[in-house]
């Protein structure tokens, strides 16, 4: 006792200290939790349907409303590398289907919760390569879909998939990940910059 006694003041300092440090680890907590909510998170999966009539489904898992500005796919040809295109428009529906309301794009508001298609494997890429026949694209290994928008701040997502054919027409794609890919802000500058607009 005349120990704790003597030494009364430096135990009520370390114990001040140590609960200064637990109280700053649960805010530190409190406010990565915070920011984990207002982060955008977008997923990007393949919905209803089989091979190039599957759908492909974007979803807003995030807390905060986002507003979908531009849809781009990649193709990874094989010979010919990479080129990407954007396909936020749905110029593979007929006339009269696009100009009803927002049925011709894929732009527009999401809220917390809600799910859009972004229309058919076949249809995606015959917005990318309307001049061919996208059942037996030649040589096409992978597609990427990436998904840009703006919320707070700007935001993005992609997914890719390899694709499984034979030697006459593509059967179905391939998920490379699980998980869809979150975008930081910069990236989905990086990524809007690199392309330069939709024209």
């Amino acid at each position: 006792m005349d120990w704790f006694t003597e030494h009364s003041t430096l135990i009520q300092t370390v114990t001040s200290i140590a609960t200064a440090f637990i109280w700053l680890f649960y805010l530190q907590m409190l406010f990565s939790g915070l920011l984990r909510q207002r982060r955008p998170t977008l997923s990007i999966n393949r919905g209803a349907g089989d091979g190039m009539d599957a759908k492909i489904i974007l979803s807003n898992l995030g807390y905060e409303p986002i507003y979908v500005q531009d849809v781009l796919v990649t193709m990874d040809i094989e010979g010919d590398g990479e080129s990407t295109h954007y396909v936020t428009d749905r110029r593979e529906l007929p006339e009269e289907e696009r100009t009803k309301g927002l049925r011709g794009t894929t732009q527009g508001p999401m809220k917390s919760g809600d799910y859009a298609s972004l229309g058919t494997v076949r249809g995606i890429l015959q917005r990318a390569a309307p001049d061919y026949d996208v059942d037996k694209l030649p040589g096409l290994n992978r597609v990427t879909f990436t998904v840009l928008g703006t919320g707070q701040k700007a935001a993005g997502a992609r997914k890719s998939y390899r694709i499984v054919s034979d030697d006459h027409s593509i059967k179905h794609l391939s998920a490379e990940a699980l998980d869809t890919e979150i975008l930081s802000p910069r990236q989905s500058r990086h990524v809007h910059e690199q392309q330069g607009p939709d024209v």
